[in-house]
């Protein structure tokens, strides 16, 4: 949401311009809305990637066994169930698209000539 409210902020006569220009309050809603959902799902993406890579790699390594004789059964085996995956990417989409509504709010309701004034 502060990378959001900064790029509002940031955009301000843009956003002045697209709106002197004819911009509707649903273009620029629109606008803000599409950048945070893609900053939402390109986190997501990296997040589960992290994970998957985090998983392989501590079960890949050789706790227990390695002092043990058949010890493999003490290892530690990293599994990422299939409903927590679907549970934080619904979260994740819920937490992106609140966070994005208040920039885009703001953005839209914002008045030209004080957006094309503004420093």
């Amino acid at each position: 949401m502060n990378i959001m409210l900064v790029s509002v902020t940031q955009r301000t006569r843009e956003i002045g311009v697209q709106k002197a220009l004819g911009a509707r309050r649903r273009y620029t809603l629109l606008q803000f809305l599409a950048e945070a959902l893609t900053i939402t799902f390109i986190g997501g993406v990296l997040g589960i990637a992290l994970a998957y890579t985090v998983a392989l790699s501590v079960g890949r390594l050789t706790l227990y066994s390695a002092f043990a004789k058949n010890g493999e059964a003490g290892d530690i085996r990293l599994v990422i169930a299939p409903g927590t995956l679907i549970a934080s990417t619904l979260i994740l989409g819920a937490v992106g698209l609140v966070s994005g509504m208040v920039p885009a709010f703001r953005a839209s309701r914002l008045d030209p000539i004080e957006a094309l004034r503004y420093e």
